[in-house]
């Protein structure tokens, strides 16, 4: 009986821990909008405090953030004037998905050993991303 509720159980957590990583990306995908709307570009580093001039975005009050217990760290990537990428890195083993990341055009992601998926890619990549997106 054991052989079958461990696993199950594990993937459940699992599964809990990335719904701290998505919300974390929606969350700071909102934020970029905000900045978008007050300074009319995205900003380009995570910064404690909004500033417009030196196109800091402030994501989470600090320089770097941390999702709430501490299971993904925040990121940008290619952050420029009009596009970014806001990606969360898990900081536990999840060999399915692994790092998490949004595009400012709403594409998700997910990357692990086999690679980044796109959820604009082909139907398996769709297909991973909808698992890791969508559970």
């Amino acid at each position: 009986l054991m052989s079958i509720a461990l696993p199950a159980y594990d993937a459940y957590v699992i599964r809990g821990k990335r719904a701290e990583g998505r919300a974390m990306l929606m969350d700071a995908a909102s934020k970029m909008e905000k900045h978008y709307s007050d300074c009319l570009r995205f900003g380009t580093a995570i910064a404690a405090a909004k500033d417009c001039a030196g196109n800091g975005v402030n994501i989470c009050g600090a320089a770097t953030c941390s999702s709430e217990t501490g299971k993904y760290t925040l990121s940008l990537q290619n952050a420029t004037a009009t596009t970014y990428t806001v990606v969360a890195t898990n900081t536990f083993i999840d060999t399915q998905c692994g790092v998490l990341s949004l595009r400012q055009t709403g594409e998700k992601c997910a990357t692990s050993s086999a690679g980044e998926q796109c959820s604009t890619g082909s139907a398996a990549a769709r297909d991973v991303v909808s698992n890791c997106w969508g559970r």
